[in-house]
C-alpha cells in the first residue's frame, strides 16, 4: 500500500485533475474501500456447499468387498445381464450399487436399459469422439482402433455420469455395463485387463492404452 496522502477536502473538478496521477489513484482506492465495510474476519465463501462423504464411503466399501464367493459365478447378478468376472471386486451388479440404482429406469431391470447409456456409453461414434477429446492435451492418440483405450473412455464416461463427485475414491464398473462396453470395442484374443487402481497402472500402459 502506498503512502500517498489523500486529500480530505471536496475537490472541484479543475482541483482533482491538477492532481498528480498517485494522488488521483489514492483518492479511488480510498472510495472504493469506503463502500465497503471491514471485512477482515469474513470467511471467502460463506456459502460455499458441502459435500458428504457418508454416501461415498458406503457405495465404496460395498463395491470393493462384495459378500460371499463370485469369481467366476453369476448368483450374485440381480439383472440378468452380469456375466462371470475374474475378480471378486469386480462381481458387481447394478442393482448391488445405490447410485447407479439411482440411474435404472423406471420398470427396469439393469443400467443398460437407460436412454443415458445407450446413448453416451454403448454408442461407438460417441465414444470414439470421447476418445478423441481426451487425448488432445494429454498424449496424441496414435491408433484411433485401439479397442482397449476405447473402452476404457466408455468406462470413464460411465463413472462420471454416475458419480458427480469421486474424489479420490475409485470405483467399479458394474458387470453388465462391463459386457456391453466389451461387446462394443472387443479385444481379438478375448483378453481384459482386470480392475486396477490408477497408481498401479505400468507407465507404458499408460502412455500407449
Amino acid at each position: 500500500m502506498d503512502n500517498t496522502p489523500v486529500p480530505t477536502k471536496s475537490l472541484t473538478k479543475e482541483e482533482y485533475w491538477s492532481l498528480s496521477q498517485e494522488e488521483r489513484r489514492a483518492i479511488l482506492v480510498k472510495q472504493l474501500l469506503d463502500r465497503f465495510p471491514d471485512r477482515e474476519n469474513d470467511c471467502a465463501f460463506p456459502c460455499n456447499p458441502t459435500f458428504s462423504y457418508s454416501d461415498v464411503g458406503s457405495w465404496s466399501s460395498q463395491m470393493q468387498r462384495p459378500p460371499g464367493d463370485r469369481v467366476g459365478k453369476l448368483h450374485w447378478c440381480l439383472c440378468q445381464c452380469c456375466i462371470e468376472m475374474p475378480t471378486q471386486k469386480e462381481s458387481m451388479c447394478c442393482r448391488e450399487i445405490l447410485k447407479v440404482q439411482g440411474h435404472i429406469p423406471e420398470g427396469g431391470k439393469c443400467i443398460t436399459e437407460s436412454q443415458t447409456f445407450r446413448s453416451e456409453i454403448a454408442t461407438e461414434e460417441h465414444v470414439r469422439l470421447m476418445c478423441k477429446v481426451l487425448h488432445l492435451e494429454e498424449r496424441p492418440c496414435v491408433d484411433l482402433d485401439n479397442n482397449r483405450r476405447l473402452r476404457k473412455t466408455a468406462y470413464r464416461a460411465f463413472i462420471a455420469w454416475i458419480y458427480p463427485f469421486l474424489g479420490k475414491k475409485h470405483a467399479v464398473v458394474p458387470s453388465c455395463a462391463v459386457k456391453v462396453v466389451r461387446e462394443l470395442f472387443p479385444d481379438p484374443d478375448g483378453k481384459y485387463v482386470n480392475f486396477v487402481y490408477s497408481q498401479d497402472y505400468n507407465a507404458n500402459e499408460m502412455a500407449f492404452h
